[in-house]
C-alpha cells in the first residue's frame, strides 16, 4: 500500500464535524451490583438478524469497557425523549461513576444479568461474540439473547453538542 498523506485535520476538528450527524442516544450497561457499570454512547446500531447481533463502540477508558471484556455481556438500551438527565449522568457529567450511577431510572436483569432499563424504547440484552481494537474504542459485537421493547415512544438524539428529539 502507497503511502498515505496525514490528515490535514486535527481529531479536535474531526470531533466538531461528528457532532453534526446525529445519533440515537442509548446507554450501555454491564455487571451485576455492586459492581454495575453504564456510560452513555452513540456509536451502536444493529448488525445482522441472523443471529440477531448488533454492535457498539466503547471508549477504552470508559469505566464499563473493561467489565464488559470481563464479563462477557452488555445491555444495550434506547433511550426516550424522557431520558436526557440520565444521559446526562452516565455520560459523567454529575462525576458520578459505577453503580451509583443506577440510583435513577427503573433497571431490571434480563438473561445475562447486565441492567435494562424498563423504559427504554427498546433493549437489547447480549453475549459478546467478538471484539475489535478500533484506536480508542474497543467495537463490541453482541449476539442478542433477550429484548424488551416499549412502543410508541420518542427517541433521544444527540446532535450539534446537546440531546434533543426529532422533529415530525
Amino acid at each position: 500500500m502507497p503511502n498515505q498523506p496525514s490528515p490535514v485535520f486535527s481529531s479536535a476538528e474531526f470531533r466538531s464535524a461528528m457532532r453534526n450527524v446525529p445519533g440515537a442516544v442509548s446507554i450501555v450497561t454491564t455487571g451485576v451490583r455492586p459492581g454495575r457499570h453504564g456510560l452513555t454512547l452513540t456509536a451502536g446500531c444493529s448488525l445482522s438478524t441472523e443471529p440477531s447481533s448488533v454492535l457498539v463502540c466503547v471508549n477504552k477508558s470508559a469505566g464499563g469497557h473493561d467489565t464488559i471484556k470481563q464479563s462477557g455481556s452488555f445491555c444495550w438500551n434506547i433511550l426516550t425523549a424522557d431520558h436526557a438527565e440520565l444521559a446526562k449522568k452516565f455520560a459523567g457529567q454529575d462525576g458520578s461513576k459505577g453503580d451509583i450511577r443506577f440510583a435513577d431510572g427503573l433497571w431490571r436483569q434480563l438473561t445475562t444479568g447486565a441492567p435494562s432499563l424498563i423504559e427504554a424504547i427498546c433493549s437489547f440484552d447480549c453475549r459478546v461474540s467478538g471484539s475489535y481494537d478500533a484506536g480508542s474504542h474497543t467495537i463490541f459485537v453482541g449476539e442478542v439473547v433477550a429484548q424488551t421493547t416499549n412502543l410508541d415512544r420518542e427517541p433521544l438524539v444527540y446532535v450539534n453538542g446537546e440531546f434533543t428529539v426529532p422533529k415530525r
